[in-house]
């Protein structure tokens, strides 16, 4: 018995989100309107396109200047991805992604419905580990993403874990309906805020440890692919990138920046890349920094 096995209609829960075919669940009632954003004709998107150029080309321009490399991704929604599982059949797809597609990744097509969990709402480690091989192919194209992802899978041990999803809760919590997953780890990943690698001493200054609740990570590996220090700025969803772009990195701080642009971070961590990773709902209510 897993959560795949279920009849939803006669568990009993505290708290069950939006219930669609073969029993994958959608994230409704949230302050970015997920379902509604993408398919209701009607509403009213507060995404700014204009804005959100500016704010993008104003960040590319500080990182040039550095000699940083910028990069921004998105990572579609599961409702966009695993539409054919909702209780409907939608008769329009909206997205703010697709006004600045000529700026920004999402790599939709490499995507499926077994890419993201059934009781949670964010892409699962198979579809990040799909996505990560992209995102390496980006940032170094002499490889093909074919090949990166070729190589994440011969460095990689596969584990099937179960894991509660975010958009559920059982009257009686029972751990035999959970989801079952698949899991990869890596071994060659050295994880550490207070790592020294070799000479070079490591330490998280405490004003950039966290932000608010949201604590920073900071990852090495000696074995890496590139010898590229990457910062990441970073949502929920980023904590199912880690250990597959830990192969690629040399180097990798992941600070959750509620779209806060810190060039403070930035001048103290001197990143050769920074990556901005973003759940494709966040656009709607984003906020449009603009760095002076």
């Amino acid at each position: 018995m897993s959560f795949d096995d279920l009849d939803l209609t006669v568990e009993k829960f505290e708290m069950i989100k939006c219930v669609g075919l073969d029993n994958y669940l959608f994230l409704t009632n949230d302050s970015n309107y997920e379902l509604i954003q993408h398919y209701s004709e009607n509403f009213q998107n507060n995404f700014d396109e204009k804005r959100f150029r500016e704010s993008y080309n104003s960040k590319k321009e500080y990182c040039n200047e550095k000699g940083i490399d910028y990069r921004f991704y998105i990572v579609p929604d599961k409702s966009v991805i695993c539409k054919e599982y909702l209780p409907i059949t939608p008769k329009v797809l909206k997205r703010n992604f697709d006004s600045v597609s000529d700026l920004v990744n999402d790599y939709k097509d490499i995507l499926d419905p077994t890419d993201y969990y059934k009781s949670d709402s964010h892409i699962n480690f198979k579809g990040a580990l799909k996505y990560s091989a992209e995102i390496m192919h980006d940032i170094r194209s002499q490889v093909s993403s074919e090949k990166y992802l070729e190589t994440l899978k011969e460095n990689l041990v596969h584990k099937k874990i179960s894991v509660d999803g975010d958009l559920y809760k059982f009257k009686n919590p029972d751990s035999s309906k959970r989801e079952v997953i698949d899991f990869y780890e890596f071994p060659l990943m050295e994880y550490s805020n207070q790592y020294r690698y070799f000479d070079d001493p490591f330490t998280m200054p405490e004003e950039f440890s966290k932000v608010g609740k949201r604590e920073s990570f900071y990852i090495r590996n000696r074995f890496s692919l590139t010898d590229l220090n990457c910062l990441f700025l970073r949502d929920s969803t980023l904590i199912r990138f880690l250990n597959p772009l830990n192969v690629f990195f040399k180097s990798m701080f992941a600070y959750w920046d509620h779209w806060y642009f810190n060039t403070d971070l930035i001048e103290w961590y001197k990143p050769d890349v920074i990556i901005e990773i973003r759940t494709e709902r966040f656009l709607e209510n984003m906020k449009y920094e603009k760095v002076e």
